[in-house]
Parts: structure tokens; C-alpha cells; sequence
């Protein structure tokens, strides 16, 4: 039985490694949460730090898998790399995978290969108190390398600089910083699988978000609703980049928005995209799509056919259920709620005891559902409703 090995464990992994045991794939887990949810389904866990290479190499050389695959998890996109690059599976390089992970060098390629971009200012850790920012505000400021939302600031005016570079700066791993020119727009996220060296669009996600300061997503739904001219440019745009950072044989999730001038990067990912995007909503909202296999089979190195764009006819969406400034006490609704019809899923992971704090970021959710309809609108409305069944309590 080949043997499929996923770098990270969290929620949004559960879909795509039930897709590889359907397939017939034994499946194994790295992730250094003893209790990472992917550990229930998957048939081998190793608890173990996917950002330890040394570590996951250990893991390899003893599980010997047919491949190594990130699903949706962003941090292990490097070690992934490595892991590849040293045992000759398939994957991307190292240096596609650090333009895909450390957002200036994803921007110094957006650069070079002509690809739509906010304007920008680099800052190292040790320079960021004496910088100024050349930028016109407002501005955003982000962390080069980390992932969702966390770290990302809107700076009004230069006397909130110090203060917000500064925590910026601390929710990533090196310390250094990127200003940013503010988009004005809509934003999506594109949903690709690169094969052979050429991005395939699969679908384009509408997505909403708190705004600022903090940007987080609350919301998504596909398909998005654009013109078809304006999807062509999104499409090219979005090849454009990932070439650019020198995909090949990949997925990617690439975020963009659409501002005056034209659609206009934010950034990428060579992995699934999370929050079900790539999973529960695409294989609801385009026909003959299941990106999650497409995935896997690239990882184990097969060759893959892509279909034509294809609109299912039924629209899908996801609303997350952000945490509170308090104590979680109570959770009730989830029996009426699964009775709902149209409702694809209902997630809930908030622990009751536990202490939370106001949503500042992707990871500060207690749960989320996702909800079809004829239209994007009505699978929205339909995620509010059964949102509003639930009962979360919370006591300061």
C-alpha cells in the first residue's frame, strides 16, 4: 500500500486526508500537537515539530512514503520542500517554496515577472525603530513570514508606526517587517493547480473580511460574482503569478484584490487553501472538480488531467464563528442545526472553560458552517441562520 505523508495536522486537513484513504492510500501524520485534529483520521501520527527538518527527515527515512504533501497547512510549505528536494519526491524546490512562504522574496518575483503588486518598503528587525515609512498612508503592515492574518496592521499615520511595526514584527518568526500600499478593493482568493509548468484557475472565491485593523477572514463564497472579463483578467493575473515564483507541479492559493486599476496582488501560498475553500466549497460549486485528489496525485508524482471550468449551478459559502473577550461557558443549537438540509458542515472546536479573547486573527475562531443555495447570497444568508441557532455563551 503506498503510503501518503501530510506535514501538519489542523482541522481544515480532515477533508483532504479522507480523500487519500478513499483512494486507497495509507496516510500519516506530522504535527507536534499530541492532540492535532487530523490525528483522528489519520492511520499514523508522529508527533513532531514540522518546522524540525531534521526531525521530519527522521520521519521519512522510517515511513518511507510514496509522498509528502503540505494539504492546507502553509508553515510546512518549506519543510515539504526539503523533504522533496532530499529524497527525490515530488514537490516543489526549496527556492519556489522560500518565494512562496517569505513575502518580500514573493514580491521581488511578483517584480521581476511583471506581476500587478502594491508598491512596498522592507524593514529588517533591527532598523524597524529607526525607519521611516515611505509610503503614503494608510499603509499596511505585515510580517514577512507568517500566515493567517496573524500580524497584519492598517497604520493611519506615522505616530501609530513604532507602535503597530513593533507588533508586526513580533507575530513573525525573523522579526522583519513590509509596509505595504493600502488596496482599496474587493478582495478573492483564486483557486489553481499548476501541472507541468502551467497554472489551471479552478474557481475564484468571494471573500469578506472584518477590514481594519486586523483584516481577518470571516467569510467566503464561490463562485465569486464577476463579470467574464473581469474573471479573465483575475485568471491572468493569477497564472502570472504563480509562474512567477516558479510553481510547477503544485496547488496555490493566490489572494488578490480588485482595486481601481485593475486586479492587484496580495500574496500566495504553493499549498490548498484553507477554511475549506479548496475542499467542501469547490467540490460543491464546479462540476467534475475535486482539487483535493488533484493534489494528492501530484504529490505522488502522477501525471493529471484538468477539465474545463464548469459551473456546478449551486453557489457555496462558509461563515466563521469568531472567539469573544471572555470565558466560553456554554455551546447549544448543534442538534437543530445539523438537521439543516442545505448545510454542508458544521464545525465547532471552541472548548468550553476556556478563556478567549476578541478575534485578532484566522486562528481565533470557534468554529465555522458552510451552506449551499442557488446563489452566493443565499448561501451566505443560510450560514448567518444556522450561526444564529447556535448558542455560544460567553461570561467576562
Amino acid at each position: 500500500m503506498r503510503k501518503l505523508l501530510f506535514l501538519g495536522g489542523p482541522i481544515f486537513q480532515l477533508p483532504i486526508i479522507e480523500k487519500a484513504k478513499e483512494m486507497g492510500l495509507r496516510v500519516g501524520v506530522v504535527d507536534w500537537n499530541q492532540d492535532a485534529p487530523a490525528r483522528t483520521v489519520a492511520d499514523d501520527f508522529f508527533c513532531a515539530s514540522i518546522l524540525n527538518r531534521e526531525a521530519v527527515f527522521k520521519i521519512v527515512e522510517q515511513y518511507k512514503p510514496s509522498g509528502v504533501i503540505c494539504g492546507a497547512c502553509d508553515t510546512s510549505v518549506q519543510t515539504a520542500a526539503a523533504v522533496c528536494e532530499k529524497f527525490h519526491l515530488a514537490g516543489n524546490s526549496l527556492e519556489t517554496a522560500r518565494n512562496a512562504t517569505d513575502k518580500y522574496l514573493m514580491l521581488k518575483a511578483f517584480v521581476r515577472g511583471g506581476v500587478p503588486h502594491p508598491k512596498f518598503q522592507y524593514i529588517v528587525k533591527e532598523e524597524i525603530a529607526q525607519a521611516h515609512p515611505q509610503l503614503s498612508f494608510p499603509l499596511i503592515c505585515k510580517p514577512v513570514d507568517s500566515s493567517g492574518s496573524r500580524g497584519i496592521n492598517l497604520i493611519g499615520n506615522a505616530s501609530e508606526y513604532f507602535e503597530k511595526a513593533h507588533e508586526s514584527s513580533q507575530a513573525g518568526k525573523s522579526g522583519d517587517i513590509l509596509l505595504e500600499e493600502y488596496l482599496v478593493g474587493n478582495e478573492i482568493s483564486v483557486e489553481v493547480i499548476v501541472s507541468d509548468g502551467e497554472p489551471h484557475v479552478l474557481q475564484v472565491t468571494d471573500k469578506i473580511t472584518t477590514g481594519a485593523p486586523h483584516f481577518c477572514e470571516i467569510g467566503q463564497s464561490q463562485p465569486a460574482v464577476m463579470s467574464q472579463a473581469l474573471r479573465a483578467r483575475v485568471e491572468k493575473v493569477a497564472k502570472n503569478a504563480c509562474r512567477a515564483v516558479g510553481l510547477v507541479n503544485s496547488p496555490a492559493h493566490v489572494e488578490m484584490k480588485l482595486t481601481q486599476d485593475g486586479p492587484k496582488m496580495v500574496e500566495l501560498g504553493a499549498r490548498m487553501a484553507g477554511d475549506t475553500i479548496s475542499t467542501y466549497l469547490i467540490n460543491r460549486s464546479v462540476k467534475g472538480i475535486n482539487m483535493s485528489e488533484m493534489a494528492i496525485r501530484i504529490a505522488l508524482g502522477e501525471k493529471i488531467e484538468i477539465p474545463p471550468y464548469g459551473n456546478s449551478g449551486e453557489a457555496t459559502a462558509i461563515r466563521f464563528i469568531g472567539s469573544k473577550d471572555g470565558v466560553l461557558t456554554a455551546i447549544s443549537g448543534l442538534g437543530t442545526v445539523r438537521q439543516l438540509p442545505w448545510l454542508d458542515n458544521v464545525t465547532v472546536f471552541g472548548e468550553v472553560g476556556k478563556r478567549y479573547f476578541v478575534s485578532s486573527s484566522n486562528s481565533d475562531r470557534v468554529g465555522f458552517v458552510v451552506a449551499r443555495g442557488k446563489t452566493t447570497e443565499e448561501a451566505l444568508n443560510r450560514c448567518t441562520e444556522a450561526i444564529h441557532i447556535m448558542n455560544f455563551r460567553w461570561e467576562k
